[in-house]
């Protein structure tokens, strides 16, 4: 990296850095895990709360001159305002929070080729902004704003703190996706088998799929769907890494825990119901989504997002019966941790001229006050207080009904540590997928020595990177 940030930045300017990264959450995740959409520990809350109301008293007693900050998410202008603009601007009434709508993709052609200068990003450190320079050591902030980092989700900060430049911390947790397993009362009713439990593994859940799939009363049931496949492997942590995170070299037929998931899928798709045929009926893809199965009444069980006021909305149109428990675990030596994700984040960049007027939001955005009306939408806090959890889902208009669920199997999941992975991973990985073959009934020794084939000859290409 470059000693000098400007030249760094300037290098973007001038040569287009066009590199293609994951936004904080993107397809289907970005359209229905949005707040907009809404479909601890709490060791330090004292202390912390005593903090938030001196600091609030200090604020206002300060004369705050005007500024104007730039916020860059990949929310439309709608959701901007709702999440952070109209709360960040009655909180600061100095502050003017003006939007610049961009996935990380995009920055060349929406925010650099402008010459426009972000002072906060909705994302989390990454290869690609680190190798630029954009973010922002945030340790000098939290020291001179005395704020308490231990509030904050301890797994997605350790994450956190691994991906930033050596030393400094580049980026705070938001928000988190919820998962959950999902299920319809009715269904196991009519096949007069027991509602699945909390902390139940994936085999068991598999099991109990099987036995709530096929036909009642003129009415063809699905047993159970995984979901996306993503959030089994992000329960391994680190025993999920296919490329080996400091050599960059495939290791998928060396990964016995990858060989344990491919045979659960293998188990998901044998249960009746489950099949390749059902794929192939020419109905819209979007039907087959675990969530529209679930909402249709067709499916007994889903582990998946928790979507709940998405079936809340539904129960209420058509009498839909649903409830939840936890995600299904892997069990054994790998844990009884739900699935992983960083969510979204929050960064200031290296290009703000108002780096504490910067942090003054992320501070207030990380606050009880704000948290608790994150959890009221539907998105899991980054802060760990049950105080500001106890608010999930308060705030939709179908709460009387959802207070009656158990919404707890959501709220007090204990996520996965979330592992560091080789920057080359997708590239290595470009091709050497395992659904298809999955799908097709295809032996998994054989899907694993393709896949690894595959990704050996990628990781040839970028030998020379390193």
């Amino acid at each position: 990296m470059s000693n000098s940030r400007i030249g760094k930045f300037m290098m973007v300017l001038l040569f287009g850095a066009f590199i293609l990264l994951t936004a904080c959450s993107e397809g289907d995740a970005d359209e229905n895990a949005s707040p907009a959409n809404t479909t601890d520990n709490g060791e330090n809350q004292e202390n912390a709360g005593n903090n938030e109301n001196e600091d609030n008293a200090e604020d206002e007693e300060e004369d705050f001159e005007p500024v104007t900050l730039l916020m860059v998410t990949h929310w439309d202008d709608g959701q901007f305002e709702h999440n952070f603009k109209n709360h960040v601007e009655e909180k600061y009434p100095h502050i003017t929070l003006e939007h610049i709508r961009s996935r990380q993709d995009e920055l060349e052609e929406n925010v650099f080729a402008k010459n426009l200068k972000p002072d906060i990003m909705m994302a989390g450190p990454n290869d690609y902004l680190l190798e630029i320079d954009l973010l922002l050591d945030l340790n000098p902030l939290i020291e001179q704003f005395n704020f308490d980092v231990n509030r904050l989700e301890p797994g997605v900060m350790k994450y956190l703190g691994e991906m930033s430049n050596e030393g400094e911390l580049n980026g705070l947790p938001l928000i988190r996706p919820e998962y959950a397993l999902v299920y319809n009362p009715d269904i196991f009713d009519a096949f007069g088998v027991p509602y699945p439990e909390d902390n139940m593994t994936w085999d068991e859940v598999i099991e109990l799929g099987r036995q709530v799939a096929g036909e009642r009363n003129g009415q063809q049931y699905e047993g159970f769907h995984p979901g996306n496949f993503d959030f089994m492997m992000r329960q391994l942590g680190e025993d999920a890494l296919l490329v080996d995170p400091e050599t960059h070299e495939p290791i998928i037929d060396q990964n016995e825990a990858f060989k344990i998931y491919l045979e659960r899928l293998e188990a998901v798709w044998s249960i009746p119901g489950n099949g390749m045929e059902n794929w192939e009926t020419g109905e819209d893809m979007k039907d087959r989504r675990a969530v529209n199965l679930m909402r249709d009444g067709r499916l007994a069980m889903a582990a998946d997002r928790a979507f709940a006021g998405t079936y809340a909305a539904k129960a209420v149109e058509t009498g839909l019966n649903f409830d939840f428990v936890t995600y299904p675990s892997w069990g054994g030596e790998y844990g009884d941790y739900g699935p992983n994700e960083g969510g979204n984040g929050l960064a200031i960049t290296t290009l703000t001229e108002h780096p504490e007027e910067a942090f003054r939001v992320v501070e207030y955005l990380l606050s009880d006050e704000y948290q608790s009306w994150q959890a009221g939408q539907g998105n899991l806090p980054a802060v760990i207080s049950d105080e500001v959890r106890s608010n999930f889902m308060k705030d939709n208009e179908n709460y009387e009904m959802l207070e009656d669920k158990n919404l707890e199997a959501i709220t007090n999941a204990e996520a996965a540590p979330i592992p560091i992975r080789s920057k080359y991973e997708d590239e290595i990985m470009e091709g050497a997928g395992y659904r298809e073959g999955i799908f097709n009934g295809d032996d998994i020794n054989t899907i694993i020595r393709e896949m690894q084939e595959q990704a050996e000859g990628n990781a040839k290409s970028i030998q020379g990177k390193e």
